[in-house]
């Protein structure tokens, strides 16, 4: 998955929560199971990919706690 296409999947999902089609709850643990889903290799290009993603997923779980 590409910084992009991560961003986008988190802001769908952020909407789902503003819509109330979710919950914060349901939200975060959306969030962390992108996290599990991506299996990146951890050769140099991964890792940099890896970095962008993770910078990605905690600004999302840090928006969470926005939603409390």
């Amino acid at each position: 998955m590409t910084p992009q296409e991560l961003t986008e999947l988190v802001n769908s999902y952020k909407v789902a929560v503003e819509q109330g089609q979710i919950t914060k709850d349901e939200y975060v643990s959306l969030i962390y199971g992108i996290n599990v889903m991506e299996g990146i290799n951890d050769d140099a290009e991964g890792l940099l990919l890896k970095e962008q993603l993770n910078t990605i997923l905690n600004a999302a779980i840090n928006t969470a706690s926005l939603f409390a």
